[in-house]
């Protein structure tokens, strides 16, 4: 929980960006890239954050610190997994994501992992 807390009150995007990959590194997926479009200064525009691969699945990241997943982040996921030509997304947030719209994004092959993800502890 504590973690919860330090990634809501004290990190800005790069550090989020970075948290998520420390994340998807421990649980044995493998970082392809990290596109720094959307952290820099000149440009908030969300674009695709993290590529990752497991089990020889290839996957578009977007994150979302504190930020409130709806039907434009799951559009804008979308969008990534046509450009980047995967059939997978997945769309992280520190923030509580209703069960609808996990369950919208879970047809369209996007998962949204969201605090309970967070609750559980990166580093622990």
């Amino acid at each position: 929980m504590e973690e919860l807390k330090i990634v809501k009150n004290f990190m800005n995007d790069r550090e989020f960006s970075n948290y998520v990959n420390t994340m998807f590194y421990k649980r044995n997926y493998q970082r392809f890239k990290i596109d720094d479009v959307r952290l820099s200064d000149k440009n908030d525009e969300n674009d695709n954050d993290i590529i990752v691969y497991k089990d020889n699945v290839k996957y578009t990241v977007q994150t979302y610190l504190n930020g409130k997943i709806g039907d434009k982040e799951i559009k804008e996921t979308q969008e990534d997994m046509l450009k980047e030509k995967v059939s997978q997304g997945i769309i992280v947030t520190n923030l509580k994501v209703p069960r609808f719209i996990k369950n919208k994004a879970s047809k369209i092959n996007i998962i949204v992992l969201d605090q309970e993800e967070f609750k559980k502890g990166v580093y622990s």
